[in-house]
């Protein structure tokens, strides 16, 4: 899964949630911006793996033993993530979902994993997933109980948080599920987030609360249901918003293709581009979408995106002096065709104009370098 979100910012303060954290960052998902702590995490979108979108709840492992959750299934993910090249280029979180609880909590009042399904315990597994240079992520819900019905930690904030730091634990995906109200859901994310921070440890808070007020759709590279076309076009939107990058494939059996779109690195340098400022929509015309984003030492990068799903490649023309809010090419701007397939297109004086042609629901990622002189 490619979780298409905004890129948390510094500037705009979303929902009324301002938390005076030290060790926690807030990540709030499918927001336009949020606020952010200066404590050196998550400094540029998070990228990791995620269970959900692929094995989703599948617990029943007499059946299925390859596909279930449990530490068998995050353990090999881990190796494949050191192994594969997936760590090198950014993918650094694994990160478990719903399903990974025992169906009540223990005689204290704690969650304990499945016993069948994850006999060492997640502290074993974070050690485990810690030793391959990664780090856990776990789920845990807001509400009385989490989306699929296992224990919520409404009433148990303090003790979830303390928990989590307790097994090393390094990012926490909090949903919003089996709430009562709208106040209880803004309420309980703010105590979690308290909570989380009064523990010492240093996590990644992964707010699930915009997803309750907004809904989106998922695209998943790597996996099925998706045109390669559709594919390129979530990568490309992806880096141009800024957005965390969690995939949710099998890595044991993902597609060379695939998996070099998701390792693209000139892709991935985009979305983590230190200056660390947000892409937006640029205009709309003819149902070809421009969108572009301001990256460091005065490059841009551009993404045209073709919203119909049906006929043959269109042409299209764009005016470089639009781009960049006028200066990506003023005087002059060298351009790079990053995806679908990374060509140097060449030296690009303000007055004129690019033309190429973009598939249907498909997309063409640029990189604009300044030529000042």
């Amino acid at each position: 899964m490619i979780t298409v979100t905004m890129r948390l910012a510094r500037r705009v303060q979303p929902l009324g949630c301002v938390l005076a954290l030290r060790f926690l960052v807030l990540v709030l998902w499918d927001v336009p911006a949020a606020w952010a702590l200066d404590n050196g995490l998550a400094t540029t979108p998070t990228m990791g793996w995620l269970h959900w979108e692929r094995f989703m709840c599948n617990t029943d492992c007499e059946e299925e033993p390859d596909s279930c959750i449990s530490e068998k299934l995050f353990m090999q993910m881990a190796d494949l993530m050191d192994s594969e090249g997936w760590k090198e280029v950014g993918y650094e979180y694994l990160c478990i979902d719903d399903c990974w609880m025992a169906p009540q909590r223990d005689s204290k009042g704690r969650l304990q994993a499945d016993p069948t399904r994850f006999p060492s315990g997640i502290h074993y597994l974070a050690n485990y997933v810690h030793s391959k240079g990664l780090k856990l992520g776990i789920y845990a819900d807001v509400g009385k109980k989490t989306c699929a019905g296992y224990p919520g930690s409404f009433g148990y904030y303090d003790i979830d948080a303390k928990l989590f730091a307790d097994w090393g634990v390094d990012l926490l995906k909090f949903d919003g599920c089996y709430c009562d109200s709208v106040e209880q859901l803004a309420n309980g994310y703010k105590h979690m987030s308290l909570a989380l921070n009064k523990t010492g440890r240093s996590i990644v808070y992964s707010c699930e609360w915009p997803l309750y007020m907004w809904p989106f759709r998922k695209l998943v590279i790597g996996n099925f249901g998706l045109s390669w076309d559709q594919q390129i076009t979530q990568m490309a939107l992806w880096a141009i918003m800024a957005a965390p990058l969690l995939m949710s494939n099998d890595l044991r059996h993902i597609s060379t293709q695939a998996k070099a779109l998701l390792q693209n690195k000139d892709v991935i340098a985009i979305n983590q581009d230190p200056l660390g400022k947000q892409g937006y929509l640029l205009r709309k015309e003819d149902n070809i979408e421009v969108w572009e984003r301001p990256l460091s030492n005065l490059a841009w990068a551009v993404a045209m995106v073709n919203m119909q799903e049906i006929g043959g490649p269109r042409s299209f023309t764009i005016n470089i002096a639009s781009l960049g809010q006028g200066v990506a090419c003023n005087p002059a701007c060298h351009i790079t065709e990053l995806l679908p397939v990374k060509t140097k297109l060449g030296f690009y004086e303000w007055t004129s104009c690019l033309k190429t042609r973009i598939n249907p629901s498909g997309t063409v990622l640029l990189r604009l370098e300044s030529q000042t002189t």
